[in-house]
């Protein structure tokens, strides 16, 4: 479920978007029927997620795991700031 106070308005696709590119999966977001990639952030707000969407997200690759944790933590953050999330590709 989204927890974003604003939903996912342009910033936090892009937030989306740039955290993905991070991981060699292939990650997704399903809701209302329409599925869309985290590749393309015109694709993820398309999608119209507002606070309270309920959302499935799925991941194909070698660090799915790790690439669900941090969309979902990304998603259901309760601020509207942008940071690191945790398990980020390259981080020590």
């Amino acid at each position: 479920m989204v927890a974003r106070p604003h939903g996912v308005h342009a910033l936090v696709a892009h937030e989306l978007v740039t955290l993905a590119a991070g991981f060699h999966s292939s990650i997704y977001l399903r809701a209302g029927g329409q599925t869309a990639s985290l590749r393309r952030a015109v694709d993820v707000l398309a999608l119209g997620l507002q606070r309270g969407s309920a959302v499935d997200v799925w991941a194909d690759g070698l660090d799915e795991g790790d690439a669900l944790a941090a969309v979902v933590a990304a998603l259901t953050r309760t601020s509207e700031e942008s940071g690191e999330a945790p398990g980020r590709k390259g981080q020590s």
